[in-house]
């Protein structure tokens, strides 16, 4: 006797066989709608099996799996004429299937309303047809909308207006990018096929969508269900409704299962607008109507490559990822901001910037503005000499004889240089060693350098001469020998230090020389490129037998084992010409960054040259200032009959003397 188990398995058995051959039948009779519908094809599009098989094949070697080619093709299907339907044969027009017969002709052409919004509600519905949604691109939306057979007069005019000499595909362009902005309802994406930039559309919003299309269209009262029985609805379930433009979640299986292939590759038997078409339409594709170009296979591989080309989510992710990291690696460490911040100029940066206008004049008539921007500017000097149409002076502030000089000579606006000012006057940088005293003040002695004694002076840490070298030209002052440069007693300066020797022409050489015959090694070099009161390179330089230099190189030497900080700043410094051998003031910061507690001496000065922290020596300047007491007292022993200023010198405090007594002087035995 058979139990109750055993009838419930055997119901069982019998219900997965009933659906196995339902799902059997199913697939059999989508592959033969599959086939049918290619066969259909092949008369418009004769190779679209060797294509299709291209493009398998081109899959397949990227899913690793097996190809298989398109099986012989069946003989193509006559489509027989659509027969009216009952509702039709009463007298009713074909358009009350989707329109209510109460809206006017005008709405129902679609030709109501300014270009751009009739493109926008074309390119609308032909998204809200893509059910189940899938990406898409602008090409082709505008493909579709350009071959549909249905659409009016009107919508191909603001296809032709909207797109221009590009065509239909510029002005989906035009519309999806429109929507996009004004509500948000589209999510693209810019891409490039074949050099050229094309739209992607990767997720829309059907509910804001909607309110692209014709109030005819959205309302409830004008809009009607497809009826059922019409000959031409049979995959019309997309027709635009008053409870919604599509079916329901549960049709979809059913309407894939008719062989639609996915909604983006079937054309909609309604027309653009909703209208229905005025004849039957035998295929669910579009047929392309424009035969002048057909796309070959290269045509294809190249769109195939431009979607493999595009990044994948997870390598823009991965991108994305090393992009911070190196936004990560380079940003500057705790170690390198307090070390940045030890150099920092007090007060912030009091770096000011020229006009690239020059003058406050043409400042003004550039910018448009009744008043000139906030950077430095320069005035005109115009004489009664002046010849204004021979234009700027090559020489400019460093001309000899601008008193008769006919060319147009500059000067610095002093009203930009007053507004320029601070609010609050910043202490000036001071070097870190010896006295307080010795930092805020310059020290000096007028002498012979060739002759004086260089022992008196103790031990720096830094030297800097410009020397007058013999370049063999006519020089607005004395020069030296050779031999009288290489036996100045400069050894006896420094044990462990840098010395940084100005060099041109062929000085270069002899700078050299002379640097091992001192005791250096040289290690840097150091370029001066020189500009003028415009702040441009000067083209007319006074030295070189050759060519015009337009600039000048400091040789670098390292004796010892000086302590230093080492890079911290460049090779190249560019700064303005000013007067004779007058070295540029970013020289001088540059080696307070270089060795900030070390002593400092300068060779061959001259008055302008005299700076805080720094002892100068030359035979140009204005009698001897020291105030260093123990320098004093050894000048005055070797030199009784010069007169040292200041009378009394400020002392260094206390603490400063018992803290650091070899600080304030250090000579060598």
């Amino acid at each position: 006797m058979e139990t109750e188990p055993e009838r419930n398995d055997d119901a069982t058995i019998t219900t997965v066989k009933d659906m196995r051959s339902r799902l059997e039948n199913r697939i059999r009779t989508q592959h033969d709608a599959h086939l049918d519908l290619l066969s259909s094809l092949q008369s418009v599009v004769p190779d679209i099996v060797p294509s299709l098989d291209l493009s398998l094949r081109l899959i397949s070697s990227f899913t690793k799996r097996p190809f298989v080619a398109t099986p012989p093709l069946p003989e193509p299907k006559k489509h027989h004429p659509i027969v009216k339907s009952e509702t039709q044969q009463q007298g009713y027009d074909s358009k009350p299937m989707l329109i209510d017969s109460g809206v006017s002709g005008a709405e129902a052409d679609g030709s109501s309303g300014s270009p751009m919004a009739l493109v926008r509600a074309m390119v609308a519905e032909c998204l809200l047809q893509r059910v189940p949604w899938s990406a898409t691109d602008s090409s082709s939306v505008g493909r579709k909308l350009e071959n549909d057979q249905n659409a009016r007069a009107a919508e191909k005019a603001a296809l032709r207006e909207v797109g221009g000499e590009c065509g239909a595909i510029q002005a989906v362009e035009t519309a999806l990018k429109s929507i996009s902005e004004e509500n948000g309802s589209v999510e693209l994406e810019e891409f490039e096929v074949n050099g050229m930039a094309r739209i992607m559309v990767l997720a829309i919003d059907r509910t804001r969508l909607l309110k692209e299309l014709p109030e005819s269209f959205n309302d409830s009262g004008r809009v009607v269900e497809a009826p059922t029985n019409s000959t031409v609805s049979g995959n019309a379930g997309f027709g635009v409704s008053g409870s919604g433009n599509f079916p329901r979640p549960e049709m979809w299986p059913m309407m894939n299962a008719a062989g639609m292939m996915g909604m983006h590759h079937h054309h909609h038997p309604m027309g653009m607008m909703g209208r229905p078409p005025p004849f039957p339409l035998p295929l669910p594709l579009p047929v392309p109507l424009n035969h002048n170009k057909v796309r070959s296979e290269d045509d294809d591989l190249k769109d195939v490559e431009a979607l493999l080309s595009k990044k994948s989510f997870k390598e823009k992710q991965q991108s994305r990822a090393g992009e911070e990291l190196l936004d990560l690696i380079h940003r500057p460490t705790a170690k390198e901001a307090a070390t940045a911040a030890k150099f920092k100029s007090k007060g912030g940066s009091q770096v000011k910037y020229y006009c690239r206008y020059l003058t406050k004049e043409d400042c003004r008539l550039q910018c448009g503005a009744h008043f000139a921007c906030n950077k430095r500017h320069f005035r005109r000097l115009i004489a009664s000499h002046t010849d204004v149409s021979l234009g700027d002076c090559s020489f400019l502030d460093t001309c000899r004889h601008m008193k008769t000089c006919k060319y147009v000579h500059y000067e610095l606006d002093m009203a930009d240089a007053m507004m320029a000012c601070p609010d609050k006057a910043l202490k000036p940088l001071r070097a870190d060693y010896c006295s307080e005293a010795e930092l805020g003040e310059a020290q000096w002695i007028n002498c012979d350098i060739r002759n004086f004694r260089m022992d008196i002076l103790g031990t720096f840490g830094v030297v800097m001469a410009d020397p007058p070298w013999d370049i063999h030209m006519e020089l607005p002052y004395g020069t030296m020998a050779d031999d009288e440069m290489r036996s100045l007693n400069v050894p006896s300066l420094q044990t462990d230090g840098l010395i940084f020797l100005w060099v041109t022409g062929r000085a270069m050489e002899l700078g050299r020389e002379c640097l091992e015959h001192w005791g250096y090694k040289r290690v840097e070099e150091i370029i001066w490129v020189k500009t003028n009161q415009l702040q441009r390179i000067i083209r007319t330089g006074r030295t070189g037998h050759w060519l015009n230099h337009s600039k000048e190189h400091c040789l670098v030497g390292i004796k010892g084992n000086p302590e230093v900080n080492r890079n911290i700043d460049t090779d190249v410094i560019v700064a303005e010409v000013r007067e004779t051998s007058r070295k540029p003031d970013e020289m001088y910061a540059m080696l307070e960054r270089i060795m900030p507690r070390a002593r400092k001496l300068e060779l061959f000065a001259r008055m302008h040259n005299a700076h805080a922290g720094w002892l100068s020596l030359g035979n140009q300047l204005s009698g001897v200032r020291l105030i260093n007491e123990g320098l004093r007292a050894r000048f005055k022993a070797s030199y009784p009959d010069v007169d040292v200023q200041p009378p009394s010198p400020p002392r260094a405090s206390t603490m400063e003397t018992d803290n650091e007594p070899m600080a304030v002087d250090s000579i060598t035995a």
